[in-house]
C-alpha cells in the first residue's frame, strides 16, 4: 500500500505539445494571429514591380529584347493575416514600350524592332504563367513582321512572366 500511495505523491511526467510554427503574425493586439487583419504594400510593390519591368532585358537567339518604357501602369497589393496564413494580394495593370535588336553573327546590328505589350491583369488570382500579354503594336522597318511577331508574343513573355514572378511576386510573399 505504501508504494501505491508513494506512486501517487511522484509527480507524473507531462507531455508540452510543441507550438506550430504560424506562417504569418500580425499585429500584438492580433492573438495568435487569428482574427483579419490586412496592411497596404502598394507603395513598395509600385515601386519593385516597376523596377522589375522597366529594367527587362533577355536574349533569346540573336535578338536582345529589352522594355524601354512603362507607358501605364496602376494596380495595388496588400497581405493579410487570418487564422495565423498569410494572404497575398496584388492586381496590376501596365503598358510597355519593348525594343527588339536582332545582330548576326558578328554582332552587327541587321534590324531594330519597337513594339507594345499589354498586360491587362497581373494578379495574384492567376498562376504567372496565365497572365495575358497583348502584343498592342509591332513597329517594323526591316519587313520581319510575321516572324517576330510570333516570337515576340510567344517567347519573350513567358520570360517577362518568370521575372515578374521570382523578383516582385515571390519578395512580396516575405512581406
Amino acid at each position: 500500500m505504501k508504494k501505491q500511495e508513494a506512486a501517487k505523491t511522484v509527480p507524473q511526467q507531462i507531455q508540452v505539445k510543441q507550438a506550430s510554427v504560424v506562417q504569418g503574425t500580425g499585429s500584438v493586439w492580433n492573438t495568435n494571429s487569428y482574427h483579419w487583419e490586412e496592411k497596404s504594400v502598394t507603395k513598395w510593390a509600385d515601386d519593385t514591380l516597376k523596377e522589375v519591368v522597366s529594367t527587362f532585358k533577355t536574349k533569346i537567339a540573336d535578338a536582345h529584347i529589352k522594355i524601354t518604357e512603362v507607358k501605364e501602369f496602376k494596380g495595388e497589393a496588400s497581405v493579410s493575416i487570418r487564422k495565423g496564413k498569410k494572404i497575398v494580394q496584388f492586381d496590376y495593370s501596365m503598358k510597355l514600350c519593348w525594343e527588339a535588336l536582332l545582330l548576326d553573327k558578328d554582332d552587327v546590328l541587321t534590324a531594330k524592332l519597337t513594339g507594345m505589350y499589354e498586360l491587362p491583369e497581373v494578379s495574384n488570382d492567376e498562376e504567372y504563367d496565365k497572365w495575358e500579354v497583348r502584343n498592342v503594336y509591332l513597329e517594323d522597318k526591316h519587313n520581319m513582321r510575321d516572324m517576330m511577331n510570333q516570337f515576340m508574343r510567344l517567347l519573350v513573355p513567358n520570360e517577362l512572366r518568370k521575372q515578374i514572378n521570382e523578383k516582385f511576386v515571390e519578395e512580396l510573399k516575405k512581406k
